[in-house]
């Protein structure tokens, strides 16, 4: 897998958990640190995976980047 790949897969996957940490925490009332620190880590791996594509980061990459790394494994 590429460096685009991974960094891909880490920062998509950090902010579907930092949404999901912001609605427990709120539910919960409890405070957003957690939930803004894996929102900032997403962002970050997203801008690494941006600055190693040639082209731009393309939402159609995702689920093709996870199933290579799936697939791997097997």
């Amino acid at each position: 897998m590429s460096k685009y790949e991974m960094f891909l897969i880490g920062g998509s996957s950090m902010l579907v958990f930092a949404v999901l940490l912001l609605f427990s925490a709120g539910a919960h009332d409890k405070p957003l640190r957690k939930s803004m620190a894996f929102f900032l880590l997403g962002a970050g791996l997203l801008y690494m995976a941006d600055k190693y594509s040639q082209s731009g980061i393309v939402a159609g990459d995702i689920p093709g980047a996870f199933i290579k790394f799936v697939t791997m494994f097997f």
